[in-house]
């Protein structure tokens, strides 16, 4: 796939004004379509949502263009947005006097402040076919809000997202780190986590693409968070998910290489999936992952899955479970 992002500063700050005029923001997409619409966008739901964006006004166009995916008129985006440079960064494309989305642009942030987060568009919206490459970019996810949701918050000095993905981690690592590093393995990802960033307004990100610590060899971090490719599966299909690595190995990997880049005192955090073996006590067996590196840790296991509820799971994740789309 290619990677469709904007990459002028120029370009990218008149975009940012265009989102912040029009109310583009998580706030301001609650207050046009109500808890109910709103909430049923989590789910691919997105009549309510028709329905509330019927009026043309800036907000109402861009809700449709980026959250539902929905064609509207090239005169109406072209008072939303600055159609033009969009258009030619490939971010829409034109069908006569439409024009669709080519990617999501995401309103996300904390309390007091809003960003917008780039990605591949969503998957298994209504009408839509399911087309998700190998290098395939996920936006906003379950997974990666409640890593950021566990992180701890406090000031730091340097901080390291590995496997940054859209850059939601990079975007609240950056409120309280001096220097952050994001990096991932998908080319594609550190191109739309670097726009994500860029177009939030954040400064004090540096970008690269390489496999787990290669991208960093030699340097440490007083903070590390991560939610990696950690799906077990017999094969990889999409970076984003699968690590081609057997089993839980990239979780066991990840455990035993991340104090080697941490400073004295720091911080490592990880959303992880580990299997439950026949005859080894699963706390035991992550535990032997954790004691040969001298450091303290505390595992969480949130849920147990058996194997078919999990394999639904990730056939339903990439639109396979009733067969193809």
């Amino acid at each position: 796939m290619e990677d469709m992002v904007m990459r002028d500063p120029g370009q990218i700050a008149r975009l940012r004004e265009a989102l912040q005029r029009a109310g583009y923001t998580v706030d301001g997409c609650l207050d046009l379509l109500g808890p109910r619409a709103y909430a049923a966008l989590s789910r691919n739901e997105i009549t309510l949502a028709l329905r509330a964006t019927q009026g043309g006004s800036p907000r109402e166009t861009l809700v449709r263009l980026f959250l539902l995916q929905t064609p509207v008129p090239y005169q109406q985006a072209a008072r939303a947005l600055p159609v033009e440079e969009a258009l030619a960064a490939g971010l829409l494309a034109r069908d006569g006097d439409e024009v669709r989305a080519l990617v999501d642009i995401r309103p996300y942030g904390e309390t007091d402040v809003d960003w917008w987060v780039v990605s591949d568009l969503t998957t298994g919206m209504p009408g839509r076919p399911w087309t998700m490459g190998e290098d395939y970019v996920l936006g906003i996810g379950g997974a990666s809000t409640t890593l950021a949701h566990l992180t701890v918050r406090v000031p730091v000095e340097s901080a390291l997202d590995l496997g940054t993905g859209c850059g939601v981690q990079a975007l609240h690592l950056a409120r309280h780190a001096r220097t952050v590093t994001a990096t991932d393995q998908n080319a594609r990802a550190v191109e739309f986590a670097r726009m994500s960033v860029a177009l939030s307004g954040v400064e004090g990100v540096e970008f690269a693409q390489g496999d787990f610590f290669d991208p960093v060899r030699g340097r440490r971090y007083d903070l590390i968070v991560s939610n990696p490719p950690f799906v077990i599966s017999p094969e990889r299909r999409f970076l984003y998910r699968d690590s081609g690595l057997p089993g839980d190995e990239v979780c066991r990997r990840l455990v035993e290489q991340a104090p080697a880049y941490l400073n004295e005192g720091g911080w490592c955090q990880l959303l992880i999936n580990w299997a439950h073996l026949r005859g080894q006590d699963w706390r035991e067996r992550v535990a032997s992952w954790v004691r040969p590196t001298g450091c303290d840790a505390w595992i969480v296991q949130r849920e147990v899955q058996d194997a078919t509820e999990y394999i639904e799971l990730w056939l339903r994740d990439s639109g396979d479970l009733d067969g193809p789309h």
